[in-house]
């Protein structure tokens, strides 16, 4: 069995214009793509379309992710997410955010190679802060990541006014901030 080849590693390849970096990215990532593209969309087609999209422009831009230091697979989960979104709100007529994704502004904060890594190896402790909010914040955390609802459409959707929503989803980030802090910062913290 082959060892796994970092995300980081194969955007050098890519930049190099490696021809086998491509496939090896695609074999590494594609799945996992795959799958989140299926429960945010719903739709096989529409999640293959999409994928395919995203591997292209990835591949264009690979220079960039190399040259930045950022984390190639945080940014084909984040482009993936962004296709996703957008086709749902166009699906459902809702309008669309503007300046979504740009992958220039998008490099600036996205996680380096050694944070994602470190998470990567945290993922159960991950889990577990997550699922340490009240049922009604992970929902509207759901709502906002996988179907790119915003504040209002949360509030209309939940039947919820609109400062409980955001009040919910500003605490559930600040419990989550809170809480990642010990998940990077040590394997014993009280979680």
């Amino acid at each position: 069995m082959r060892q796994k080849t970092s995300a980081e590693d194969l955007a050098l390849r890519l930049a190099e214009h490696d021809p086998e970096a491509a496939g090896e990215l695609y074999d590494q990532y594609a799945p996992s793509l795959l799958g989140m593209l299926l429960q945010t969309l719903g739709d096989r087609d529409a999640a293959e379309e999409i994928l395919d999209d995203v591997f292209i422009r990835v591949l264009g831009e690979a220079r960039s992710f190399s040259r930045e230091g950022c984390s190639l697979g945080v940014g084909l989960f984040m482009l993936a997410r962004a296709r996703a979104v957008e086709r749902l709100r166009a699906e459902q007529s809702l309008p669309a955010l503007p300046g979504y994704y740009s992958t220039r502004k998008a490099l600036a904060w996205l996680p380096r190679a050694a944070e994602v890594e470190q998470l990567d190896e945290r993922q159960d402790l991950l889990r577990k802060v997550v699922n340490q909010l009240p049922k009604k914040q992970r929902d509207m955390l759901d709502l906002a990541v996988f179907k790119g609802l915003t504040e209002e459409e949360i509030a209309a959707k939940l039947g919820e006014p609109s400062a409980r929503v955001g009040a919910g989803m500003m605490a559930a980030m600040r419990f989550l901030r809170h809480r990642l802090a010990a998940v990077t910062g040590t394997w014993t913290a009280n979680i």
